[in-house]
């Protein structure tokens, strides 16, 4: 993303704050947080929030985590002087202006959460975010991306283009897994889901770092419940 180019996306964000503010929270929002939840955010975690907009979404996570830490942060200024304006200041809050394809905050973080943005960067500058996050995550932390689906995607850049952003990106799955397979993370949880139409209209991952001792010794084969049963009967015959 060049200078220029990034200070276009940065001027559109400036000037779409009003609409992010007047459509307020909603079953995004919502869903997404659940999604969080699921993958396993829990109060005390080192959170961080790429792309927080006004910050709809980080008022809903820092419910969850009253005694953690939420870093949130987002190209537009303007977006970020709002969410401050909106959340006020609180100790376990860190907003921040920036370019996370530039650089993204130091952690480690015990989750990041990527929601509805990852469409909104440039192709080129997908692998050093990943890069950054595989950096910046916790041994056993997790990402999770929410963006909508590619397809949909598509179907409205060739029948609605007006209502696509200035950067407005299909991520198709076979492109995305690849470049999260080479930044060393690891798909844990893919799904397409429905919030607003009759058809997926978003879909959802959940990442974590590569398991770096698998399959470095000999797998042994798990025991099922049969194997147990069998055994302690043999137990039982041989007493």
């Amino acid at each position: 993303m060049g200078k220029k180019e990034t200070a276009d996306i940065r001027e559109y964000y400036d000037g779409y704050v009003g609409r992010q503010v007047n459509a307020g929270v909603n079953e995004r929002h919502h869903r997404i947080r659940d999604l969080t939840v699921l993958h396993g955010l829990r109060d005390g975690m080192n959170v961080l929030e790429i792309g927080c907009g006004v910050g709809t979404l980080t008022g809903l996570l820092l419910k969850e985590i009253p005694g953690g830490r939420l870093t949130a942060t987002d190209l537009s200024p303007a977006s970020v002087d709002q969410a401050r304006m909106r959340l006020g200041e609180r100790s376990n809050l860190v907003l921040v202006a920036g370019d996370s394809t530039v650089k993204v905050p130091e952690g480690p973080f015990d989750m990041i959460i990527l929601p509805d943005v990852l469409e909104h960067i440039p192709f080129e500058r997908q692998p050093f975010l990943f890069d950054q996050i595989k950096k910046q995550l916790a041994v056993t932390g997790r990402v999770v991306i929410h963006s909508p689906d590619p397809f949909y995607c598509e179907w409205l850049e060739h029948n609605r283009p007006e209502l696509l952003q200035v950067v407005d990106l299909p991520l198709h799955l076979p492109g995305l897994a690849t470049e999260i397979d080479r930044a060393g993370l690891a798909i844990l949880h893919f799904q397409r889901h429905s919030i607003w139409m009759d058809q997926p209209d978003y879909m959802a991952l959940a990442l974590a770092h590569k398991p770096s001792g698998a399959y470095r010794t000999q797998p042994q084969r798990k025991a099922t419940i049969v194997d147990r049963a069998r055994h302690k009967i043999k137990a039982i015959l041989t007493r």
